[in-house]
């Protein structure tokens, strides 16, 4: 698929979007491992009207899977460095809790908590608000973007939701990079074009008017 075609798609997608009943915000976060063992490093959101935030945090916990923090260390997120450089945990969930709900007033819209794959990212932000006595502006669930995709296939493969195997007309060139916010804009894009391939799909009136 050309790019402007692309481009076009990822258009119509946003404009759903936009017009939905709720704010839709894509999500990703980094981290050394798993939800409550582990540590977010940094996270990332967008809006679909592309209000953006992005902060690093201090590890908040001493537990962590080895593999993971070396992954994030290799993509600029070395441990050692955020002890020293990155904001604490707890203020960082403060300012994203306040940006969360601000963008909610902005648009007048309940926000929903986008994430690929969300079974991931949304308990790590869950717990983090738990952790720190917010209330998780999101409410209780978060929207997972490989179930949107999943039933574009056909033949409901959950193997079709990896990223590697979304349809080629929905996925921006290039690839993740690990940092959250530029990922949660990729993911933004991925979200874009599978709403707009889905209204295509099953022939919703919103994309063909």
């Amino acid at each position: 698929m050309k790019a402007l075609e692309k481009e076009m798609l990822w258009q119509k997608g946003r404009e759903i979007l936009q017009n939905a009943p709720q704010l839709f915000i894509d999500v990703d976060i980094e981290a050394d491992g798993i939800a409550g063992h582990g540590s977010i490093l940094s996270i990332g959101a967008t809006t679909v009207h592309g209000e953006t935030f992005y902060s690093e945090l201090k590890p908040a916990y001493e537990e962590f899977l080895v593999a993971n923090q070396a992954f994030c260390a290799e993509h600029g997120l070395e441990r050692e460095r955020l002890l020293v450089e990155a904001l604490e945990a707890e203020v960082v969930m403060h300012n994203f809790n306040v940006w969360v709900r601000e963008m909610a007033v902005k648009h007048e819209k309940d926000p929903v908590f986008v994430g690929l794959n969300a079974g991931y990212d949304w308990p790590f932000v869950d717990l983090y608000f738990t952790k720190y006595g917010i209330q998780n502006p999101f409410g209780i669930a978060g929207d997972d973007l490989k179930s949107l995709v999943m039933p574009l296939g056909g033949n409901w493969d959950w193997n079709d939701t990896k990223k590697s195997r979304m349809p080629e007309a929905i996925k921006p060139e290039g690839d993740f990079t690990h940092h959250a916010l530029e990922d949660a804009q990729y993911q933004q894009k991925l979200h874009f074009g599978a709403v707009a391939l889905f209204a295509i799909k099953f022939g919703d009136e919103t994309f063909t008017n």
